[in-house]
Formats: structure tokens, sequence, C-alpha cells
């Protein structure tokens, strides 16, 4: 008999990791809290919203953003049939060709997401990049594209094993630096990557900065990818319908509420479902919880059993949340053919106008 895996989390972590397991032959069980599956990546459904037999409108905890050098969700989204599409759930996929930088005091300043093809492409290529919108001196650029630089010719043992103790704030020096090189340069990380830049470390936002830069200038495909619909439809569920369809177990409103750990190995996991409390076994375990849910399971016996888990009680004190807000309006409004940037805000805000993406589903 094949070996069983037991999976808690039925978010992008847990299905993909259910994914690949049920293709290699393994015995799968996912055990999900939520009561719709995706984890924070679902669509949420507003009660009572849908009108004259129409569905109830999708709610987004925020826009979908795939760059282009996304390689393992999207090799996996290969892997999802839909329809009659060629690349199954892929082909979902939908590029935007613009990124807009949006201020209180001026008009928005339009960024090519993709390499130019026409006139107008290269009109705005040469406007942003000669038309300082931004207040940048010569060296403020010169700083962060030297930085950029170092991150992108250093070697893996460099990234991993000095970058990552280095924060991206003290790494760019941004304390040397203009106040516009850091609003510009540090305001950037925390609106693309979702992280605070005197904490996050260089490994990680110099390596995906860098090769977003060279994304938006490299000849191919857009840098900047949406999907063409609200994502449980066009790609949650469909993942979910295959790999229930290929044998997986995926339970919905089940709480994980206790590891067993004893000898140094896990023998079993505590869910709560329908009011019933089981305990669950298999030969391995794997944990696809987000950190601020992992760490108040982890118990003694666990951390005798591996002490660097404390790491992952020490990262989940220090969580902070990003939130969105989707507004459904009765008129479009042309803003601008991808996501904008609100350099000017103090919470890190982006927005993207979704129907011109949604367009076949309005």
């Amino acid at each position: 008999m094949s070996s069983k895996v037991v999976i808690l989390g039925g978010g992008v972590a847990g299905m993909s990791a259910a994914h690949e397991l049920v293709e290699r032959g393994f015995q799968v069980a996912v055990y999900e809290l939520k009561s719709i599956p995706g984890g924070k990546a679902r669509s949420m459904p507003v009660p009572n919203s849908g009108t004259e037999g129409r569905r109830d409108l999708p709610g987004e905890h925020g826009f979908r953003f795939f760059p282009k050098f996304y390689r393992h969700i999207t090799d996996t989204m290969k892997r999802i049939p839909y329809g009659d599409n060629r690349h199954g759930v892929f082909d979902n996929l939908v590029e935007g060709s613009e990124l807009g930088l949006a201020f209180f005091d001026r008009e928005m300043l339009p960024f090519m997401a993709e390499f130019p093809r026409t006139f107008q492409d290269w009109k705005t290529v040469i406007k942003s990049i000669f038309d300082n919108n931004l207040g940048l001196s010569e060296h403020d650029v010169e700083q962060y594209v030297s930085r950029l630089w170092q991150v992108m010719t250093s070697c893996d043992e460099r990234r991993l094993l000095e970058y990552q103790r280095i924060a991206w704030w003290d790494f760019i020096e941004a304390d040397k630096q203009s106040d516009a090189f850091r609003k510009v340069f540090t305001g950037l990380t925390r609106i693309l990557v979702a992280a605070k830049a005197r904490e996050a470390n260089t490994g990680t936002i110099g390596t995906v900065g860098a090769t977003l830069m060279m994304d938006m200038v490299t000849p191919g495909s857009s840098a900047d990818r949406l999907l063409c619909g609200p994502t449980n439809e066009v790609w949650i569920q469909p993942w979910l319908d295959y790999l229930t369809g290929s044998g997986v177990d995926y339970h919905l409103q089940a709480k994980v509420t206790a590891i067993h750990c004893s000898n140094g190995r896990v023998t079993g996991i505590d869910i709560e479902e329908n009011g019933i409390t089981m305990t669950v076994e298999g030969d391995y375990y794997v944990s696809a919880l987000p950190v601020e849910v992992m760490a108040p399971l982890i118990s003694r016996d666990m951390l005798q059993a591996d002490a660097t888990l404390s790491g992952i009680q020490t990262l989940a004190s220090s969580v902070d949340w990003m939130n969105g807000i989707q507004f459904y309006l009765n008129e479009d409004v042309k803003v601008i053919h991808g996501h904008v940037i609100y350099m000017d805000s103090p919470w890190a805000l982006t927005s993207v106008s979704q129907a011109q993406f949604w367009a076949e589903l309005i």
C-alpha cells in the first residue's frame, strides 16, 4: 500500500503539496479550517449581493499578481484542467501591459510592464525615464541600481548565507540617502512585496526587485499577469475538482487543535470537524498552515525533537496582515491596463481596475 500524507491547511501551499504528492502515488488527506477552499487566496461571496438570478458578488482578499518570474505555481496551473484550455488554468492568466505610479499632486506616471512593441509604448518608456516626477537625483538612481546589480551578480551561497541576514534598509543604506530615495525605493518594497524594508532580508527583496525590473525590460511576455475572473471560479475550484478527482481526501471546516509528538516523531493530529474531535494519523505530515496559526500548535515535545521550530514562534510575533477592499461600480472607470501604485499613500496602497481583465465574465 502507498504511504499516507496528512496535510494541515488547504490553501495554495496545502493544495500544491497535495497536487505533487497525489501525482506521485501517495494517499493524501487535507484539512482546511474555512468553508471555502483556497485559504487566504480564496474568493469570498458577498451574502445577498446577487440580484435577478445572478450569483452573489465575489469578494477578493486582494488582486492576484503573477509575475513573469513565477515558475512553480504556473507549472502547477498548467496541470489543472479547465474547459478546453490547452494549458489548463494557466491560460486564465491575462497580461497587464502597464504599471502606474499615482501621486496626490500630479498626473499618474505610467511605466511599461512589458517590452515596448509600438511607437506609443516607446513614448511611454522614454517619458518614464526622462520625465523625473519622482524627485530622484542621479545619485539616488545610481545607489539603487548599484545595489540591485550587486544582488543580481552575487552567487547563490552569498544570497543564502549573507544576504538573508541583512535587512534591505541597511543594504541600500537608506539612512544615508535622500527623502525621495527612501520614499520611492523602500515604499516599493512595501507595495510590491508586502514587506517592511527595515525587517525584510536582502536575499528576498533584492532578488524579487531585480527580477521584476529585468522582466519589464526583457522581450517576451509581460511582467504583470492577473486572473481573468474571480479566483475560485477560474483557479481554486477547478484545482479542488482535479485533486478530489485524483483521490485527495479534502476536508473543509476542519480545525487542527493539537499535534501529538512522541520520541521525536509526530504520531497524530487532533482535528475538530462537525463538532467532533478525532485523531488522524499518517506516515508523513505536512504543515501548510499560516505561521501565526502554526505557532500555538508547537508543543514542548516538538521543540525537544527540533529546537529550530522555535523560529516559527518568533516569526509569528511579527506578522502583519495585508488587507484589501473591492468596489463594484455601475460604470467602468478607465485607469490603466495593469496595477497602480500610490506613491504618496501612507498605507502602501495599490489598486487594479479589474473589469478589463474579467471582461468575458461581465
